[in-house]
């Protein structure tokens, strides 16, 4: 007997349209980003660097990139491509289009493009009275099982999930908050024990644990700022950074640093690599030190890794970088590590 079998995949695709008004205007390292627009149940947003994002050291490339939004644990396999609008044919024109896939977008991958996009000589012919508009086409296959069988008519149209908008509102509103976590003299935040647990071993450990804390009303943090402890409780309800993290900035970068720190502190592991993942994309010859300095003392293996390609790709660079305050800190707190990392360097740089 032949047993056959047959399958098919159905493409998913969209295009959205970002229009940067009052380009020519633009100076400074700074990240604009598009209104999500939704394919394959996913939302999605445009990034976009005018003077390049943190791996372009000279401002002479536009970076761009796709972001999956509210990315969780599932992987999304998706096709997708850029390109600009020629002003002299707004219609049909295309140019410097950039097309890859397929690629794997998710929680510690969310954001994939291209750092040299197009050059600052090059995209002075794409500016309509100093506005560019780039174009975006996500496509995303899944398999004929996923679809609803029948008339479309006939489909159920079931929203996303929705938990983590509910979470966040019950931290909005302290409706049935039961534990004080109080922060210096005077901030305090009103949680919910029962989240705080089920978020960190640690809090799980303090709240539940032999330590019996769960009959205290309050506890007391040490050692970590209020704000970063904010930040903390709403990725803990939200699953997620907030939206200003999204850009690339010394603040936000500042914010990561820290921010990683006490995921580690609180072990939440997911939390800890979207740090490493920011830090990773906003390496320059200034902060390459201090992050490998941090990488190395709470052991941030794929943090390390990016900041190690980052200083093969230029020989003159590495130079500057070694010369840098950044790295005489890592040759001060980890020596050894120090010679180490130089000695993978110079390897790589001469393969």
């Amino acid at each position: 007997m032949v047993t056959k079998s047959s399958s098919a995949v159905v493409i998913h695709s969209g295009e959205h349209m970002f229009k940067v008004v009052g380009h020519s205007t633009i100076t400074g390292k700074i990240t604009l980003t598009s209104d999500t627009f939704r394919v394959a149940d996913h939302d999605w947003a445009i990034l976009y660097y005018p003077n390049g994002d943190g791996r372009i050291v000279d401002d002479q490339f536009s970076s761009v990139f796709l972001k999956l939004v509210n990315a969780g644990e599932e992987e999304v396999t998706a096709y997708y491509s850029f390109c600009l609008q020629d002003p002299a044919a707004p219609a049909t024109g295309e140019k410097h289009k950039y097309k890859t896939g397929p690629h794997k977008f998710s929680s510690t991958n969310w954001a994939l493009g291209k750092s040299n996009f197009v050059s600052k000589a090059d995209l002075s012919g794409c500016l309509d009275d100093g506005c560019l508009v780039i174009k975006c086409t996500v496509e995303v296959p899944r398999p004929m099982d996923d679809q609803q069988d029948g008339n479309d008519n006939d489909s159920v149209i079931v929203p996303p999930a929705d938990l983590s908008k509910d979470l966040a509102n019950l931290l909005d509103s302290r409706l049935k908050a039961d534990l004080t976590v109080k922060i210096g003299w005077f901030k305090r935040f009103k949680v919910h024990a029962c989240v705080l647990a089920a978020r960190s071993p640690v809090f799980r450990a303090q709240l539940c644990g032999p330590m019996m804390e769960s009959r205290e009303s309050s506890i007391r943090v040490e050692d970590v700022d209020a704000k970063v402890f904010e930040i903390l409780l709403h990725y803990m309800y939200n699953d997620r950074l907030p939206e200003f993290m999204d850009e690339t900035t010394e603040e936000t970068t500042n914010m990561a640093h820290h921010l990683l720190v006490a995921a580690d502190r609180y072990v939440m592991e997911r939390l800890k690599l979207i740090c490493e993942s920011r830090l990773g994309k906003a390496l320059d010859i200034n902060t390459v030190g201090f992050t490998l300095d941090l990488a190395e003392q709470y052991h941030c293996h794929q943090l390390k890794d990016c900041c190690l390609r980052y200083m093969t790709r230029n020989g003159k660079r590495l130079q500057e970088i070694i010369n840098n305050e950044g790295f005489a800190q890592l040759k001060r707190n980890h020596p050894q590590a120090a010679f180490d990392i130089l000695g993978q360097v110079i390897a790589l740089l001469a393969a």
